[in-house]
């Protein structure tokens, strides 16, 4: 009897599969993973910390691959043995990642089978338009150039995490202490940022100075404040203010209004999800990102892991529309017969933007409230207007002083009546009008410090990576997280705050070289995958070129080693944050 079988990257999707072809009368063995099969790891030989030199690790070149899921591999194994399998369909999530999943089942399966045929099914959506459609154009074989892409990032993240790891933790095992000191090109770089900015704020020192705020009011018995420049001068402040402080009248210089558009938010990607759903919903990026996966898995998402923002010209706005109304369940009144997204410039090759599958029963949860923001956000962008915010300026003199006060009001809400997120709290002055007379009320000297910058919080930091490269849109999420649980940070009131040892731990990998924290370092790694993914550079090209440079400042570091365990020791025994 012959066999087909298909293998899904998750148990929910290979349900789903299996439930959509077998509508359609095709039978087969769907099976779902729980991620990777096999992995990459060293050689036996390097298994003992203590007996080999880790630099060594950085001249390997070819690693072992070793079974990650022994549970899952079994049932493959099995599988794959039976003589009568005729095809094997991989249906793994399309994006590099999922295409070294598939990969690995690929080479599983060739082991037991050299003739059947292999194909590769590709979605982003888990509908039945879109698995129907990925089964009747199933392709030969996998995307070559995406399983190297991800082969490299997991073989020199091995590496070089390894290394690294185990020269800065045995040197502080040397010195009494048990716990790990972890290094990764991408992990340190985002501490580093954090660091930063605790320098900033402890470094800063406060600087007074002087406003003087004068209550006025118009004709029409409208009351506003309007405020001075800062006066860095306290003599110079009190001066002025002796001199005005009993004028009963200012007048208006100059009055002027200007309309500001906000235009309506492009396209969904998984930073833009990330970001805003953090300082929505104030829980980890890295949280979100597991909730947006599992509304993918069970249909009510598309794929969220994407970095594009346009849509194809053949997206079918008309039905996400009812399938966003029908589980929003708004009052507005919205237009869908005639689309008009706001398109901006990214497209990663690979996946569209995020939009809903399949409308959300609203509850209390926070499927529900991500759900929500990504049906609003698609309306917001496909059918809404853009905003439209009135700003007033006004320039007031009394005396010889010059005040200011500026004021907004919405002209149009536009987009912000289906996407109320973000919306501004706008205040607005009264419409004054050149050499208008006001009356003064009340005429103050205010002393007001400067103020440091604030805490990182989790969406201002994955911007930041964003911005510079480090990580991926798959995997930027993990760092924040990564990083408090090495003990380098810890969130304090949605901030993200480092501790002692994460600032020690900056502070002398800095010293020994910049290029072991900066963002620049693991930048020129992400263009060396890029270029692998884009078929000019091989696998085997980018990973020596990147090893001889880290393996550089290796040596740099191991040059160092000693000094740097003893201010590691010193952060860990004082303790505290």
């Amino acid at each position: 009897m012959r066999m087909l079988i298909i293998v899904a990257e998750k148990a929910s999707v290979a349900r789903a599969i299996k439930e959509i072809i077998e509508k359609r009368g095709v039978k087969a063995v769907v099976l779902g993973l729980r991620g990777h099969v096999l992995d990459s790891d060293l050689e036996e030989k390097f298994r003992d910390w203590w007996k080999v030199d880790p630099a060594k690790i950085l001249e390997l070149r070819e690693f072992k691959t070793v079974i990650r899921d022994s549970k899952m591999y079994r049932e493959l194994v099995r599988y794959f043995s039976n003589n009568y399998v005729e095809e094997l369909v991989i249906a793994t999530d399309n994006d590099p990642e999922g295409e070294l999943i598939g990969w690995e089942v690929y080479t599983i399966f060739r082991r037991y089978n050299g003739f059947a045929r292999i194909t590769r099914m590709r979605f982003n959506a888990i509908t039945q338009e879109d698995i129907w459609k990925a089964w009747q154009e199933r392709e030969e074989g996998l995307n070559m150039n995406w399983v190297w892409k991800s082969a490299f990032r997991r073989d020199f993240d091995l590496a070089t995490g390894a290394a690294f790891t185990r020269l800065l933790t045995l040197s502080t095992r040397k010195r009494g202490y048990r716990g790990l000191i972890s290094w990764g090109s991408c992990q340190i770089p985002t501490l580093n940022y954090i660091v930063e900015r605790e320098e900033e704020i402890m470094n800063f020192k406060p600087k007074p100075y002087w406003i003087i705020s004068v209550k006025l009011e118009t004709p029409f018995g409208e009351v506003f404040e309007a405020r001075s420049e800062k006066i860095m001068d306290y003599g110079k402040a009190r001066e002025i203010f002796e001199e005005v402080k009993n004028v009963k009248e200012a007048y208006v210089v100059d009055y002027r209004e200007t309309v500001e558009v906000v235009r309506r938010p492009k396209p969904l990607r998984t930073d833009e999800l990330l970001r805003d759903l953090n300082k929505i919903l104030g829980i980890s990026t890295s949280k979100i990102l597991r909730i947006a996966e599992e509304l993918y898995s069970r249909g009510y998402i598309s794929y969220p892991r994407t970095d594009t923002n346009q849509w194809s010209t053949s997206f079918n706005f008309h039905e996400t529309a009812l399938i966003a109304l029908n589980g929003l369940k708004l009052s507005l009144k919205i237009s869908i017969d005639r689309p008009k997204p706001l398109n901006g410039s990214k497209n990663d090759g690979a996946h569209p933007p995020i939009y809903p599958t399949k409308p959300y029963i609203k509850d209390d949860s926070v499927e529900w409230s991500v759900w929500e923001y990504v049906a609003r956000r698609f309306l917001a962008n496909v059918y809404g207007n853009d905003a439209e915010i009135i700003k007033q300026r006004a320039l007031i003199r009394i005396g010889r002083l010059d005040l200011k006060t500026s004021g907004s009001i919405f002209k149009k809400t536009g987009f912000f009546e289906i996407f109320p997120y973000f919306k501004p709290e706008l205040k607005s002055i009264p419409i004054l009008s050149s050499k208008q007379v006001l009356r003064v009320l009340d005429v103050r000297l205010l002393e007001e410090k400067t103020k440091p910058p604030d805490r990182l919080t989790e969406s201002e930091l994955l911007k930041l990576m964003e911005r510079d490269h480090i990580g991926t849109d798959a995997t930027r999420a993990d760092y924040p997280d990564i990083i408090v649980e090495r003990g380098y940070a810890k969130r304090v009131k949605k901030k993200v705050k480092p501790t002692k040892l994460g600032m020690f731990l900056i502070k002398c990998l800095r010293e020994v070289s910049p290029r072991l924290v900066s963002p620049e370092t693991r930048r020129m790694v992400e263009e060396y995958m890029e270029k692998i993914s884009a078929g000019s550079l091989s696998y085997e090209k980018a990973l020596d070129t990147c090893l001889q440079i880290y393996h550089k400042l290796y040596s740099e570091l191991a040059s160092r080693i000693d000094v740097v365990a003893d201010s590691l020791i010193k952060s860990i025994e004082e303790g505290g944050d």
